[in-house]
């Protein structure tokens, strides 16, 4: 049994051309996997986000480039030094995407705008998934992004010559919680039981487990209540923490 915390971050950066390959840089309004696309810095072998029989995953933090106006900075030698790819981050879970457009079909997904990567600034934070996403067993999780400024296009419009090699165009970030073993057969109980699955709520679940070990009358009815008792505690401090975070943010202004 295993309780990770892991981000996982994609980067395309410049090839040292002009920008005119289309092999190097997606095209505007297209959108790719960060898994298995074709395109920046994936991982090896192109691997689907499959989870396994003995896996639960929860997805609680995405975040890409910021960048809204496609501004941009060239040097005296017709360099690009700064690219804002005005793009979009989407998570999709087997064939259903998480953003959808109010009529339930396919979105873009959030901004880097709404939920940057880097972060801009050190008060600003990364978009907080609440609820988090659940991925089950045998289910499929991909991470798309999306581009709307066309490096392809400005290129053959001579806005620039080339793009450095160390020049980031776009980036997402992906912060998530993966459980396995005993730990995900938890984490799937407390899900069916309407608690958020956290950190804290799976070793507390474990904790009563052990403390329980024995008992045989009473064992599920004080089980219940016990894991009652968690789920509102849970739900106080949720709520206390966003009621920190919201006077933070009110004495920042």
């Amino acid at each position: 049994m295993a309780i990770r915390k892991q981000l996982y971050t994609w980067e395309l950066y410049g090839d040292g051309g002009d920008g005119s390959s289309l092999t190097n840089y997606p095209r505007a309004g297209e959108s790719h996997s960060i898994f298995y696309g074709d395109f920046g810095i994936v991982q090896a072998g192109k691997q689907t986000g499959l989870v396994k029989e003995n896996e639960f995953v929860v997805i609680e933090k995405i975040g890409c480039k910021p960048g809204i106006t496609p501004v941009l900075n060239v040097d005296g030698g017709g360099a690009l030094t700064k690219w804002n790819p005005n793009m979009f981050v989407n998570i999709v879970i087997d064939t259903t995407n998480y953003y959808q457009d109010p009529q339930n079909v396919w979105a873009s997904g959030v901004s880097g705008t709404a939920s940057p990567y880097p972060r801009a600034t050190k008060e600003m934070p990364y978009y907080d998934l609440w609820p988090p996403i659940y991925v089950l067993p045998h289910q499929t999780v991909d991470i798309r992004y999306t581009m709307f400024n066309d490096i392809f296009n400005s290129s053959l419009a001579g806005v620039f010559l080339t793009i450095p090699t160390q020049l980031l165009m776009a980036a997402v970030y992906v912060e998530y919680t993966s459980y396995d073993g005993t730990d995900a057969l938890m984490a799937r109980k407390l899900m069916q039981l309407g608690i958020p699955v956290t950190v804290g709520s799976v070793e507390n679940y474990r904790r009563l487990l052990l403390e329980q070990k024995g008992l045989e009358t009473d064992t599920f009815e004080h089980y219940l209540a016990a894991i009652a008792s968690e789920k509102k505690r849970e739900e106080k401090q949720r709520k206390n923490q966003g009621l920190a975070r919201h006077e933070t943010y009110g004495s920042a202004d």
